[in-house]
C-alpha cells in the first residue's frame, strides 16, 4: 500500500503549549527518566490519580494512565490512528498490520488469524512447544546456574518461533541482535543511531525471510508460513508477507521472553505464592496472567487522533500523540484491587492489557498463553531448590523486564 493518508502530527504554538503546561501540572513535571520509572510506585500511578489524561511534554504528546479510558482509546479505530508519520513502530518494524488501519489491516493479518486460534495452536504447537522446553533445560539442569534470559527465555522464544512459522532461526545471537535494535529504535530520546541500527536489522532479516518464503514455496512443509505463501487466496506479495513475519516474530520473541523471566522473577520474590503453584501446578496460567498485569512486556502503546475527539473531559484537534500506558492502565486500582500487590489468585489478571485491545489486540496472544505456563512450571519443576541470585528491578518505558536474571538450583 502506498504510504498515502499519513495522519501528520500536529503542532503546537508557544502559547499552545504553555496553556497545555498550565492545566496538566502533574504532566508537565514529568520526565522521560519517570516514564522509565522502577519500582512499584512511582510518578505513572501519581499521575492517574491526579490526570488519568495528561499532557506529557517529555512525550510530546498526550498519556492515558486509566485502565478504562486506555482501553477506549485502544478500542477506537474511527478516531485514533497507528497510519501516522511519526509512528516509531512503523520506522522501526515497517508498514505492516500493526502500523496499518482497517481495512488495510484485515488484508494483512488476515491470512495469519486462523493459525493462532487457541484450538489450532493447542492441536498444533502444545507437543512442539514442551518438547523445545525439555531439549533446553535438559542442557540446563546440570550446570547449577544460569541468566535466564539468553540461557532459556531468549533461545526458547526464538526457537518456538522458528517451530510454528516453519522459519529457520537458529543463529540466535544474530536474532537477538536484529530485535534489540528495532527495540531500541522505538525511542523518544531523539537519538538518530538507533534508527540507523533498526534500518540495517531491518534490510538485514528481509533477505534471510525472503530467502525462507522461496524455500517455503519450494518444499511446503505444513508451517504456518508455508500455508500461507502456497495458498491462492492470499492477497499479499514476498514483501508484504515478510513484514507480518517481522512483527509476529517481534510480539512471539520479545513478549514470551519478557512474560517468562518476569513470571519466575515475581514467583520467586513470592515464595508463599511459589509453594502454593508447587503444591497445585493449575495455578501457574493465573499466575504467569498476573505478572503479565503486573510488569507488562509491552508497557507503552502509541495512537494519533485521525479527527477532533475526546478522551473522558480533554478535548483533543485531529493529529495528535496520544500513548496509553498499559503498565500504569494495569495497576488502576478501579479495576484491580490491591494493584500493586503480585496475587496469583487475582480473579481479572487475565483483563490486563499487556496484549493491547481492539484490532491491534496481538495476534499471537493465544500461543503466548501457551508457551508461559509450560516454560514457568517445567522451569521450578527441573531446577530443584531454584533460587534467585541478583535482578535488577524491572524497568524500562516501552519494554518491560529485568535486564537480567540470575538464578542457582541443585545441580
Amino acid at each position: 500500500m502506498p504510504e498515502a493518508g499519513l495522519v501528520p502530527q500536529v503542532e503546537l504554538t508557544e502559547a499552545e503549549e504553555a496553556e497545555r503546561r498550565e492545566r496538566f501540572p502533574a504532566g508537565a513535571a514529568i520526565e522521560f527518566a519517570d516514564l522509565e520509572e522502577q519500582g512499584r510506585v512511582g510518578a505513572l500511578d501519581r499521575l492517574r490519580e491526579t490526570e488519568p489524561v495528561s499532557w506529557v511534554p517529555a512525550l510530546g504528546g498526550w498519556l492515558v494512565t486509566s485502565y478504562p479510558l486506555g482501553r477506549n482509546v485502544l478500542a477506537r479505530t474511527d478516531d485514533f490512528s497507528v497510519w501516522a508519520e511519526p509512528n516509531l513502530v512503523r520506522a522501526s518494524l515497517g508498514v505492516m498490520m500493526l502500523t496499518s488501519d482497517p481495512p488495510e489491516h484485515e488484508r494483512e493479518r488476515s491470512p495469519f488469524d486462523e493459525p493462532f486460534r487457541m484450538r489450532s495452536v493447542r492441536e498444533r504447537f502444545e507437543e512442539r512447544v514442551a518438547a523445545r522446553v525439555e531439549r533446553l533445560l535438559q542442557a540446563l539442569a546440570p550446570q547449577g546456574s544460569c541468566e535466564l534470559g539468553a540461557d532459556f527465555a531468549a533461545p526458547f522464544a526464538i526457537g518456538v518461533a522458528g517451530d510454528i512459522l516453519g522459519l529457520s532461526l537458529d543463529d540466535v545471537p544474530k536474532i537477538q541482535d536484529f530485535y534489540e535494535a528495532f527495540a531500541g529504535a522505538m525511542t523518544y530520546d531523539g537519538d538518530p543511531e538507533p534508527q540507523r541500527r533498526a534500518d540495517a536489522a531491518r534490510a538485514a532479516f528481509n533477505e534471510i525471510l525472503l530467502a525462507e518464503l522461496a524455500r517455503a514455496r519450494r518444499e511446503p512443509d505444513g508451517s504456518i508460513t508455508s500455508a500461507v505463501v502456497n495458498d491462492e487466496a492470499t492477497k499479499l506479495g514476498d514483501e508484504e508477507i515478510a513484514a507480518q513475519l517481522r512483527v509476529i516474530l517481534f510480539g512471539a520473541i520479545e513478549t514470551v521472553e519478557s512474560m517468562v523471566m518476569n513470571a519466575v522473577l515475581l514467583l520467586l520474590q513470592h515464595p508463599d505464592q511459589l509453594a502454593e503453584v508447587r503444591e497445585d501446578p493449575n495455578l501457574v496460567p493465573n499466575a504467569v496472567e498476573e505478572g503479565m498485569r503486573l510488569i507488562p512486556p509491552v508497557a507503552f502503546i502509541e495512537r494519533w487522533t485521525s479527527r477532533p475527539t475526546e478522551i473522558g473531559d480533554v478535548e483533543l484537534g485531529r493529529g495528535e500523540f496520544v500513548g496509553v500506558s498499559t503498565l500504569a492502565a494495569n495497576r488502576d486500582p478501579e479495576t484491580f484491587e490491591d494493584p500493586l500487590l503480585f496475587d496469583i489468585h487475582r480473579k481479572n489478571a487475565r483483563h490486563h492489557l499487556a496484549f493491547s485491545f481492539g484490532v491491534h489486540h496481538c495476534l499471537g496472544f493465544n500461543m503466548a498463553r501457551l508457551q508461559g505456563p509450560i516454560a514457568v512450571q517445567a522451569i521450578f519443576d527441573r531446577l530443584p531448590g531454584l533460587e534467585l541470585l541478583e535482578a535488577p528491578e524491572p524497568h524500562g518505558f516501552a519494554f518491560r523486564r529485568p535486564a537480567d536474571l540470575h538464578l542457582r538450583w541443585r545441580a
